[in-house]
């Protein structure tokens, strides 16, 4: 498929040749004079080819296959080209500085015998032939491709015509409960099952430690079963200890051992061994009734390797493996009454499943269609879901009839495995031309690997996967595709944001993890570096994922890939070599490498490492983001394109200045907080604030942030720090989020707040509160106040109504150890979902309950009250790293 070279060139074109102000070196060598012609016409013609193939889904036609192919190579060897021409500029004037004699260019020397129009320049008269031979062949694979559709076109009217359906085929729905949503999400046609395993948990006499296997194949449930029983009430009031990790196709047991221990809230060293972190882990069971889910289990061996690690302390411990093997259950399993094999579902739960999950009413003609589908999925639940992702987005009978015809076409019996796979590949075929790219991406992470939204939407953008849209930033587009692949049920939601609005991280199921791998793969783009480094690819790939915990020989690894555009680690050991990596990589994903200043096309360098030097010149251009640990000093000012920067400790020990196109910075220190630094980045919509001594004038200057949305004031642990005067913060009309953490804060300053019209997520985090009582006044509303956090002591009393937090949905409240009560009246908050206690006293977690009652009692049924210890806030809440970008 061409859908990620052709994005890819589009943006490329666009930031180097279209965009100003372009690059210095560019504008010194005259590369744009001249190709002006050349560049609006290529970027044209490649906009109208994604239109064209975005607009017809033909992808199950030979020709077209073999024409996306052809224009796949096109658009890389472009793009290629014109990247290394312009880092070779800069290894020229590298040669000119450090080489007295005169030399003639590389490029003048291939040239010799090709006569350079007077009056240009090499450079300039190089491009114009690169993009001159683009043009040619995207003419003539756009001609190919519009002969293509106009048989297509015709061949499928003339079938149109002479079928029973007629004209009226073609009719879209007017019908408006068509689009009416379902409500309510359940386990479709598992109660049962959800019994009998539950039942062999906590009702079975066993007082052995006893081994549950979960066992079916892939998408038929297991790990949705596994949660269900994990997140019960009933199972884990039963159990001192619980724990979950998914040990995935390539276990790694350091890995396994690592995920184990901070699940139980462990803490754990990275130079920790895997003997240590055994030891550890045994300790912390020994003598506890603990509950362990092993997810996704693909050998004995992976469980071999770990089960040591288990004490019998002969009190009813269980874990629980999912596996899709039935010999590695038999192995490993204590005996069959304890093992569980999944069942597909019935013809009428099936049904269920797929009315629930296309998210519409369907009238009679689509539910004779929809039932063919259901059949086609033989009761397999991945299969059901993904096939309603797709006919939710399909909006005619014309629509449901053409993707339904597709799926039917085989005339063989074919495998349960084999039709999930031909409706995975109908629901991505289905996806537009950025979409698909921006889903091929995601096979970079390691399965089953939690992915942050924040982060993927950086790398996206970095990639050149994301199409622009009128009106709407590359980031906004890129959250709208998070959304899509969401609606699609292409990618699970593991985190939604604080206020519930959005998604925050989510996870890929192992069978669409894989087909994306392979899809990939099959593209050419993505090589994985697995337990070793022998490993090593044949052949250049453009995404690089390195999974493996061993160290190995990077320059091997590097050498050959010299058209590499990302490089993620993953693994527990830092990549630290000097080894030359790829001049045209935009994105490094948790690499310690610090030789990057000739890397001129850099855009994304996120790296959580415990340091990062960034040596001079650095050169690019182009950069877009920057997080990491540290950051050596640097001028900002070199990067006019740069829209996030973060760093864990704080900008500190340079002066700040940037470009105007900065969008958030995380890691100021108050004396960088000036009035001249927030006019001059207008677009500003994200700030975090690190302060150890005094605010200054910080508070004042950031209220010059006209358009900020998020702002994070962050203390020390033990500092003790007030909050200041925050008048000016009223000024922030379009502030949504507002976080404190470690610091200290009169309530009179909280009810400030009030007037910030916007004001949706309020968080007190790990403060200190001066004054035992929080008494609102009457005109002291949160309007639009959705989620509400206090985690703070010496708080007793909470005088408020309803009408003081009127569109409430979601408050938590920690280590708030002396507040007696909740204020009743929030019985009358007509949106409220959810109370969530840690820690608190029982006369608290009391009230809460008697306003859960008054809400069912208003027909509120949904509305929820969530007692839980404080080990478990420490572990639902986000880490350190996560405050930081939050």
């Amino acid at each position: 498929m061409s859908c990620v070279a052709v994005n890819s060139l589009v943006r490329t074109i666009e930031l180097e040749l279209l965009q100003p102000p372009s690059r210095p070196i560019v504008r010194q060598k005259q590369l744009i004079p001249g190709n002006e012609k050349f560049i609006q016409n290529l970027h044209q013609k490649l906009g109208d080819l994604i239109e064209l193939l975005d607009e017809n889904r033909m992808d199950a036609i030979q020709a077209i296959k073999d024409l996306e192919t052809k224009l796949r190579d096109v658009a890389f060897r472009v793009e290629d080209e014109i990247e290394f021409q312009i880092a070779h500029l800069y290894e020229e004037e590298e040669e000119l500085l450090t080489v007295e004699t005169p030399q003639r260019t590389i490029d003048a020397e291939e040239d010799l015998f090709v006569e350079k129009p007077q009056g240009e320049t090499w450079p300039s008269f190089k491009l114009g032939c690169i993009l001159e031979r683009a043009i040619r062949d995207i003419d003539a694979i756009q001609k190919e491709l519009s002969e293509v559709k106009m048989e297509y076109v015709t061949a499928a009217a003339s079938t149109t015509c002479c079928s029973d359906g007629g004209i009226d085929a073609m009719m879209v729905v007017g019908d408006s409960s068509h689009y009416q949503p379902l409500q309510g999400s359940r386990m479709v046609g598992k109660n049962n099952e959800f019994q009998i395993v539950k039942a062999m948990l906590i009702e079975h006499s066993s007082r052995q430690r006893e081994i549950v296997s979960i066992k079916g194949m892939g998408g038929i449930g297991k790990t949705t079963l596994a949660r269900r029983l994990y997140e019960d009430s009933s199972i884990a009031s039963h159990f001192d200890k619980r724990a979950w990790v998914v040990a995935s196709q390539n276990h790694d047991k350091l890995q396994i051992l690592t995920d184990l221990l901070i699940s139980m809230r462990g803490c754990v060293d990275s130079d920790t061994q895997e003997d240590q972190l055994a030891e550890k882990l045994y300790q912390n069971m020994m003598r506890q009734r603990y509950f362990v889910v092993m997810d996704d289990i693909w050998s004995v061996e992976a469980w071999d390797s770990v089960k040591a690690c288990f004490p019998n302390n002969g009190n009813g411990s269980r874990v629980l493996l999912t596996t899709r093997s039935s010999e590695v259950a038999t192995i490993i399993g204590s005996k069959d009454d304890f093992s569980h094999q999944m069942q597909l579902l019935e013809e009428g739960e099936s049904w269920n499943l797929f009315h629930e999950k296309i998210g519409k009413s369907l009238g009679s003609e689509f539910d004779m269609i929809g039932r063919q589908i259901v059949e086609k999925c033989k009761g397999l639940p991945l299969a059901i879901i993904i096939a309603a992702g797709l006919f939710s987005k399909l909006d005619t009978l014309d629509e449901w009839m053409n993707v339904a015809e597709a799926l039917n076409s085989s005339t063989t019996t074919t495998t349960i495995d084999e039709e999930c796979s031909r409706i995975l590949s109908s629901s991505y075929n289905h996806l537009s031309h950025s979409l698909k790219a921006c889903f091929l991406y995601l096979s970079i992470f390691p399965e089953d690997k939690e992915i942050h939204v924040r982060e993927i939407v950086k790398l996206w953008v970095a990639e050149g996967l994301v199409k622009g849209a009128k009106d709407m930033s590359f980031d906004a587009v890129a959250r709208r595709h998070v959304q899509e692949l969401k609606d699609r049920n292409l990618i699970l939601v593991s985190q939604p944001s604080s206020c519930g609005r959005k998604i925050k991280k989510f996870r890929m199921h192992d069978l669409l993890h894989s087909f994306c791998v392979r899809e990939a793969k099959k593209e050419n783009l993505l090589h994985v570096v697995y337990k070793n480094g022998s490993n090593f690819p044949p052949k250049d790939f453009r995404w690089v994922s390195i999974q493996s915990a061993e160290r190995f020989n990077e320059q091997t690894l590097y050498s050959s890939l010299i058209n590499c555009r990302s490089i993620f680690v993953f693994s527990g050991q830092y990549t630290s070599s000097n080894s030359k990596i790829s001049p045209l990589l935009r994105v490094l994903y948790n690499h310690t490498y610090y030789e990057i200043g000739y890397l001129v096309h850099l855009r994304c360098l996120l790296s959580r490492k415990r340091a990062f030097t960034i040596l001079d010149p650095f050169r690019s251009w182009n950069f877009q983001t920057l997080s990491a640990y540290s950051i050596d000093k640097m001028s900002f000012l070199e990067f006019p394109q740069l829209q996030h920067l973060g760093s864990y400790i704080g900008l500190r020990d340079f002066p700040i200045s940037f470009h105007q196109n900065l969008k958030s910075i995380c890691g100021l220190i108050p004396d960088q907080c000036t009035k001249e630094l927030f006019t001059k980045v207008p677009y500003l919509k994200k700030v975090e604030i690190l302060c150890e001594d005094g605010w200054s004038d910080c508070i004042n200057n950031v209220a010059y942030s006209h358009q900020l949305q998020s702002l994070h004031l962050l203390g020390t642990l033990f500092g003790g720090l007030v909050i200041p005067n925050i008048n000016h913060l009223v000024y922030l009309k379009n502030l949504t989020r507002l976080r404190f953490t470690y610091l200290t804060f009169e309530w009179k300053a909280i009810n400030i707040l009030s007037k910030l019209s916007k004001l949706e997520v309020l968080r007190l985090s790990r403060c200190w509160c001066i004054g035992e009582e929080w008494e609102l006044l009457e005109e002291e509303n949160f309007d639009q106040l959705i989620y509400l956090e206090i985690k703070t002591r010496n708080f007793e009393r909470w005088e408020a109504s309803a009408c003081h937090f009127p569109k409430l949905e979601r408050l938590v409240l920690a280590c708030c150890k002396e507040l007696e009560k909740i204020p009743t009246e929030f019985a009358e908050i007509p949106n409220l979902k959810s109370i969530e206690l840690y820690e608190c006293l029982p006369s608290a977690v009391d009230s809460a309950k008697e306003i859960q009652k008054e809400q069912h009692g208003q027909g509120n049924d949904n509305m929820v009250v969530i007692d839980k210890s404080i080990k478990e806030l420490h572990s639902n809440s986000d880490s350190e790293e996560d405050e930081l970008e939050s």
